[in-house]
């Protein structure tokens, strides 16, 4: 007789206002298995995770754990369980240092009964860091680090409680290919010791690399599960998809005008970007390329005036502007999606009208001398935004941190578009969304170029850089150090430009 799974979910379902969200959901996962976990945003993977975590509860089904039926009643609850987790979403305490993040709940040496033991506590956080050769500093506060790097702090965590079972949602997003290949190194090794794992990725070329099985879900429903090797990265995308893959590969147009939008001069962010300097012109897309550190989003949150201390001279179409807030760049025609969308894109407890809207309420009023807002007007632009990008959502009223990741990623980018910018700032604009929901983006980023914008995207996939930008610029600890274009933008020439090689 075989022994029975690690985990076996049995006819999971839950149900939200207006959206079956999880539809009589079955899967099983034995000790030391890597299963890839993949689906549309949207598709009822982050509603299956979060019921696994106790942070809603199933309206049918049963979690099965070694056999038995459990029932996770908090996120504390499952790590007592053995389940660990490790969000796509940020959620670090930022004014704990990294060590009394990694080791919060799980009980710090002591030197005497009430005395905590800080060098051994940062030995034990060093050594669970190295793990993951991640170059740390135990004692630096976590809301002092990047995105990437809280969430290495956030996977150390996981493999310091000691977890059977790990789910790994979008672990990679905003890493470099070397860091990501330090993770899979660390995930086979938990799978070695017989750790069963649930990766999440829109990084299809991760799960072939990664994962012994996957399981697709579409629309609430698992509608696919199969060993990894039988299946074609073209099989997968129509399972995922439920269409070909060929027409969700973006084709780039050569730029379209060469009038300067935007110039950069010495630009400054004092300890992590040094007198970068650049042009960006009418109907280009143009990528900043650089491993995590290297100053790529303090550098457009500089552009943004949102870098205290930065310091240097911006020209917007030809004219020198004083950019010294957001508020400043917004009225240069300057908008900037960012990385963070959960906490620095948009309103979570605010409806997807509210936010899309929000940049632009000039625009919607009953009357232009009159200072009352029409929102219908509000609801027709946005309801129009929302198919134009494919947003999942049951209607424009709906509060946004109800959405699924890749979908607040959209709506912060309808409020942009809504807006009408000159200059646009995309930093990882396609951070956990899946490949049709990229296709959008891609589909955006063009016609925002073809239609004379300017367009600044950061990304982590050089290959993404290399496929849709015509020019890139590549920072290494905070300076320029190559411009690619042309036949010399290529992802190899990317890597090697990063690395100093």
């Amino acid at each position: 007789m075989s022994p029975p799974p690690l985990l076996d979910l049995r006819g999971l379902s839950k149900q939200y206002p207006g959206v079956l969200a999880v539809d009589n959901v079955d899967l099983q996962l034995w000790p030391g298995e890597v299963i890839g976990f993949v689906g549309k945003n949207g598709a009822g993977k982050s509603s299956v995770i979060k019921m696994l975590a106790g942070v809603v509860r199933p309206d049918a089904g049963t979690i099965m754990l070694d056999g038995h039926a459990v029932a996770p009643r908090n996120p504390h609850h499952a790590n007592s369980l053995g389940l660990a987790f490790v969000f796509q979403e940020s959620s670090v305490v930022p004014n704990l240092t990294v060590a009394e993040h990694v080791m919060l709940g799980l009980g710090f040496p002591r030197r005497a009964a009430a005395l905590i033991d800080w060098r051994a506590l940062h030995a034990q956080t060093r050594e669970l860091l190295a793990r993951l050769n991640a170059a740390l500093d135990p004692a630096a506060l976590v809301g002092h680090l990047s995105v990437a790097e809280q969430r290495l702090v956030m996977i150390a965590r996981a493999i310091a409680q000691r977890a059977r079972f790990l789910v790994l949602d979008e672990p990679t997003a905003s890493l470099t290919d070397g860091e990501a290949q330090q993770l899979f190194t660390v995930v086979r090794r938990l799978s070695a010791e017989g750790v069963a794992v649930l990766y999440v990725s829109h990084r299809l070329d991760e799960i072939f690399a990664l994962t012994s099985r996957v399981v697709v879900m579409r629309d609430g429903r698992v509608v696919a599960k199969a060993p990894t090797a039988e299946l074609s990265r073209a099989e997968l995308v129509a399972q995922i998809t439920g269409v070909s893959g060929d027409r969700l590969r973006p084709r780039p147009s050569p730029p379209a005008a060469t009038t300067e939008l935007l110039r950069v001069e010495n630009l400054t962010v004092p300890g992590r970007v040094e007198a970068a300097s650049f042009t960006l012109h009418a109907g280009e897309i143009l990528g900043i390329a650089g491993l995590v550190g290297a100053g790529r989003s303090e550098l457009v949150r500089a552009i943004f005036g949102a870098e205290p201390g930065a310091r240097g001279r911006i020209a917007v179409r030809g004219q020198w502007r004083s950019i010294a807030s957001p508020r400043d760049a917004l009225a240069a025609g300057i908008a900037l999606l960012p990385e963070d969308r959960r906490t620095q894109g948009n309103l979570l407890n605010f409806s997807v009208r509210f936010n899309v809207t929000l940049a632009a309420l000039s625009n919607h009023r009953h009357a232009p001398w009159l200072p009352l807002p029409s929102r219908r007007s509000e609801q027709v632009a946005t309801q129009q935004l929302v198919e134009r990008l494919s947003v999942r959502t049951p209607h424009v009223e709906q509060p946004v941190g109800l959405l699924s990741g890749g979908n607040q990623q959209k709506v912060v980018l309808a409020k942009w578009l809504h807006h009408g910018a000159d200059v646009f700032l995309f930093d990882e604009p396609t951070h956990g969304i899946d490949i049709e929901a990229r296709a959008a983006v891609y589909q955006v980023l063009e016609e925002l170029a073809a239609s004379g914008k300017g367009v600044i995207v950061i990304s982590s996939e050089f290959g993404e850089l290399a496929g849709v930008c015509h020019r890139a610029l590549v920072l290494r600890e905070g300076r320029m150090v190559a411009e690619l274009a042309g036949p010399e933008l290529s992802e190899a020439a990317l890597v090697q430009a990063c690395f100093g090689a």
